[in-house]
């Protein structure tokens, strides 16, 4: 029997809340790796400028998450899309049962989602990508955004915050911008934000009616953020959602993206 999964990722149907039909049109190209990455690229290579990582929820896949970056994408035809896959392993909340997850979850409060087990691995993950970005593609970090849904959101706020450059201890990786989709702050107590990171623009949506990461999750989040030196949160709050993504939510994370990494003068 298929576990119970609470949080999930939610693509355009049936759970993605529109009122607008949504159609593609074919501005990018998608590759698939063989551990689950999927990439949206420019269709014309020489236009790519900025690379966004987005981050699934607990239980999906990058698969679950193709039709919202091509939305994005479509939007941002200067941005690669890069949508990784979580590692398979069982987690505590859903009965042990193995599934695609970021890191262990072991109950709702608080003071269980300290542990975060796996955590720490799948930062790495992210990092990698990150620098695959800026060795092979030439993107700067100041050009990267992470974004992610419930859990991946998780991971992408804390990836940003508190991590360094590759080689370079000190200085954090000063990201173009940060988005939380329905997240939370992972790991709250002892959350520390890297030098330089205090300044990375976040954007954390939510909805009001969320039964899985309750709406307190946003200003919690944000207060630690700011006590910990973050000068840049902005949140939005959608009534009437629960644990999904709106039109209206990716209409706003698109003008966020478009604030934070533009298409550069010469693109135009």
């Amino acid at each position: 029997m298929r576990p119970h999964i609470l949080f999930t990722t939610l693509s355009f149907s049936p759970h993605l809340k529109s009122t607008r039909p949504f159609t593609a049109r074919a501005l990018s190209s998608l590759r698939r790796d063989d551990d689950g990455t999927i990439t949206i690229s420019p269709a014309d290579p020489s236009a790519h400028s900025a690379s966004v990582i987005l981050c699934h929820g607990l239980g999906d896949t990058a698969d679950g998450w193709v039709d919202p970056a091509r939305f994005l994408a479509n939007k941002l035809p200067h941005t690669k899309f890069i949508l990784p896959t979580a590692p398979t392993q069982p987690v505590t909340l859903n009965m042990g049962f193995a599934m695609p997850s970021w890191y262990d979850i072991v109950g709702l409060d608080s003071r269980s989602n300290e542990l975060c087990e796996g955590l720490d691995e799948s930062m790495g993950k992210i990092l990698n990508l990150i620098h695959e970005q800026v060795t092979n593609d030439n993107i700067d970090y100041s050009r990267i955004v992470l974004a992610g849904f419930s859990q991946g959101g998780a991971l992408a706020l804390y990836t940003g915050m508190t991590c360094n450059k590759v080689g370079e201890e000190y200085h954090g990786l000063g990201l173009a911008g940060i988005v939380l989709m329905s997240g939370y702050l992972p790991r709250a107590s002892s959350f520390r934000i890297a030098e330089g990171s205090q300044y990375t623009p976040i954007l954390h949506c939510h909805g009001r009616d969320d039964p899985m990461v309750m709406v307190d999750a946003v200003q919690l989040s944000k207060n630690r953020v700011l006590e910990m030196g973050g000068t840049d949160y902005e949140t939005k709050i959608y009534p009437g959602l629960e644990h999904s993504v709106s039109m209206e939510e990716l209409e706003d994370v698109t003008e966020f993206l478009l604030k934070v990494i533009p298409q550069k003068n010469d693109e135009l």
